[in-house]
């Protein structure tokens, strides 16, 4: 089958999911008015609140959501056969993601973008929000643990990209500067002023390599005591950059670079899918594929899968980051529903350099030849890096430039998520230190560099990435289970404000049901092989997962008795 039929099924299924059910959903499901005020005008004397161009929010919003999980997920799923991948990213992008992106952000914006364990509180009780912050905070720091490492891992690998990825940290203050400081400049001309400075930039240091290669070594009597090598040294660097970044507004430096990263992400997945038409390559990989060595695809695609179509922390960005930047309630169906159909096109542009990106079905069956061999983030990176190079020789590119691109872009997104993950994890772990009268984290600037240490801490333990790597098994599950934490609490808001909450509860119950049924399967694999650690925190998720079921049990009674 040619790859070109794949993707005009694909863009079909997700123009109409944004003409109809979007639109189905935001009228007959969350009511969206275009005169309700949000937050951003709500509580216009806080800084973190700033009603923006719903073109901007719709960049930066893409940008955190679409990091590396999206790219991992996708390029593992692919190993199962390329029709399940394809099938789930469109319909679950286009159903359940589109509906659980666009609810958060209602929530957000109804709720005045409100802590999430305050919302916890006030629809499930006070119990609700221990509960919150238990799955909410392991996650956050596993996630960003996982992307400092792969970050610094593509910055060493990858010299070329090392430039531009921090001259674009000035371009986005430019952006900054000229967007909400000047009286008459437009998105758009701002827009393709910075598109053109970053390709010279590109394009210019494509010349003039900058890397850090070797290692440095402090020992002691023959015994070493610390090692950098360049991972560890760009590691550094960009948690650096981070402290930075997140002391500043959210409008200053973070919402800006994010939309700088989508626009080269747009122009990315346009000139891959250009380079395909050109080259209508033919689909090599298997209809369907049992993996060797791995378990079978049900229910584990859907587990891997959500992490991209529907990511339990896109909740924790809509109250935390988003959903106070939207200038209309409305902009909910542009932003939340256009962000998830833009992450599935992410997802697609995976799947057809995974299916198709190889010269014969062998090369595809040498790489996913295992389940195991498919586990390396950055693999799945070089995979993608690679195929968009081979792909874009059609176009008279280069593929050194191309190869210099796409990881300069995957290492935007990176470090925007990076960004905002750090962001959210600081203002939880406040959160925390408030129930629980923790001297001293109280504090923002104390949170912080407490959050900074425990990623870096996370990240380098046992080796180069390899702590955070370790867990990283359980990363599907639990995002999995926070997002049926984000359903409830959508469905139980619709419910208390006389809406219709059945679009929401069907995904709900059926994430519920999977997720239970490959963490029971997986705990069975992990006791037999004896690997405890992830058994205890499997385990453990396991019971957050019943003291979920018991909280949403107990807050459905409580709804039904008032009504």
């Amino acid at each position: 089958m040619i790859s070109l039929f794949l993707l005009i099924v694909a863009a079909i299924v997700l123009v109409l999911g944004y003409r109809f059910y979007s639109k189905l959903l935001a009228l007959w499901v969350f009511g969206l008015q275009a005169n309700y005020s949000t937050p951003a005008y709500e509580r216009a004397d806080d800084i973190e609140f700033f009603a923006t161009s719903k073109h901007v929010v719709f960049g930066h919003h893409f940008a955190i959501v679409a990091g590396a999980t999206t790219l991992a997920g996708t390029g593992v799923a692919v190993i199962w056969g390329w029709i399940p991948a394809f099938l789930w990213v469109v319909a679950g992008t286009a159903v359940a993601g589109g509906t659980y992106a666009l609810g958060s952000l209602w929530l957000a914006v109804r709720h005045n973008a409100q802590p999430l364990p305050d919302l916890a509180v006030a629809y499930m009780g006070s119990h609700a929000a221990t509960l919150f912050l238990a799955l909410a905070l392991p996650l956050l720091l596993l996630v960003n643990a996982v992307l400092v490492w792969l970050g610094a891992e593509l910055l060493a690998t990858h010299p070329a990209a090392v430039a531009p990825f921090w001259v674009q940290i000035a371009i986005a203050m430019g952006i900054s500067l000229f967007l909400y400081r000047s009286t008459g400049t437009t998105v758009l001309s701002v827009s393709l002023v910075a598109l053109v400075v970053s390709w010279l930039t590109l394009w210019l240091f494509s010349k003039l390599l900058f890397a850090f290669s070797g290692a440095l070594n402090i020992d002691i009597r023959g015994h070493s005591l610390l090692s950098f090598d360049a991972t560890v040294v760009w590691l550094i660097l960009l948690l650096a950059s981070t402290y930075y970044v997140t002391r500043q507004a959210v409008w200053k430096v973070m919402q800006p670079r994010g939309y700088l990263v989508t626009l080269h992400t747009g122009v990315l997945l346009t000139l891959l899918f250009i380079a395909m038409a050109a080259r209508h390559p033919t689909i090599v990989a298997p209809n369907f594929n049992t993996p060797a060595g791995g378990p079978g695809v049900m229910p584990w695609i859907f587990v891997t899968l959500t992490s991209g179509a529907i990511a339990g922390f896109y909740l924790l960005f809509a109250t935390g980051m988003t959903g106070k930047q939207l200038s209309h309630e409305t902009d909910a169906r542009y932003v939340g529903y256009g962000v998830a159909l833009a992450e599935g096109v992410l997802a697609l542009s995976v799947i057809l350099i995974a299916v198709a990106g190889f010269s014969t079905a062998q090369e595809w069956t040498t790489f996913y030849r295992s389940w195991e061999g498919v586990q390396s983030l950055p693999k799945l990176a070089g995979l993608y890096i690679d195929g968009f190079a081979f792909f874009a020789q059609a176009l008279a590119i280069p593929g050194d430039f191309a190869r210099m691109f796409a990881a300069f872009v995957i290492i935007g997104l990176i470090a925007v998520t990076l960004d905002a993950g750090i962001r959210l994890q600081q203002e939880l772990l406040v959160a925390l230190a408030q129930r629980c009268r923790l001297p001293g984290l109280g504090d923002q600037r104390a949170a912080l560099l407490t959050t900074l240490l425990l990623v870096a801490a996370f990240a380098l333990y046992d080796g180069h990435g390899q702590g955070a790597l370790a867990l990283w098994p359980l990363f599907g599950y639990w995002n999995q289970v926070l997002a049926v934490a984000g359903l409830t609490l959508i469905a139980l808001a619709l419910r208390r404000q006389g809406h219709v909450p059945w679009p929401v509860v069907v995904p709900a119950m059926l994430l519920l049901a999977v997720g239970t049924w490959a963490l029971l399967w997986q705990l069975e694999l992990w006791w037999a092989g004896a690997n405890w650690l992830l058994f205890v925190l499997g385990a453990a998720l396991l019971g957050l997962t019943i003291w979920l079921s018991w909280e949403v049990l107990r807050a459905v009674r409580q709804a039904v008795a008032r009504s």
